[in-house]
């Protein structure tokens, strides 16, 4: 993988996605290309914001292709943002599909493996 913003790895069936740092117009197609290239189909695929501490409109449509690229795979996804925080506060504001976020990593495998 060619950015470090971008780690995958398997967990409980699911594969998660850890994105860190700041998802923006200059970096978001590397990090698009990197998960795409790296998330393998799974019981479950998760993306976790938890690192990411800024994400601006190019970094918005990033999320909002992977998330639709893994619906096509027909690989349930869901989305990690913590509660309060401000990129929970951006995906809220846009109208972000609440059914899709959950506030914690635990939460989101839960809810997938059941």
């Amino acid at each position: 993988m060619t950015d470090e913003r971008v780690t995958v790895r398997g967990e409980r069936g699911c594969e998660v996605v850890r994105l860190r740092g700041e998802i923006d117009h200059g970096n978001a197609e590397l990090v698009e290309r990197d998960v795409l290239s790296t998330a393998r189909t799974a019981a479950g695929m998760v993306i976790d914001l938890t690192g990411v501490t800024f994400l601006d409109s190019a970094g918005l449509r990033c999320l909002d292709r992977l998330v639709t690229a893994f619906r096509r795979r027909q690989t349930p996804v869901l989305v990690v943002a913590p509660d309060g925080g401000a990129v929970r506060s951006t995906l809220d504001l846009i109208g972000f599909l609440p059914d899709l976020l959950t506030g914690t990593l635990d939460d989101a495998l839960a809810e997938l493996t059941r």
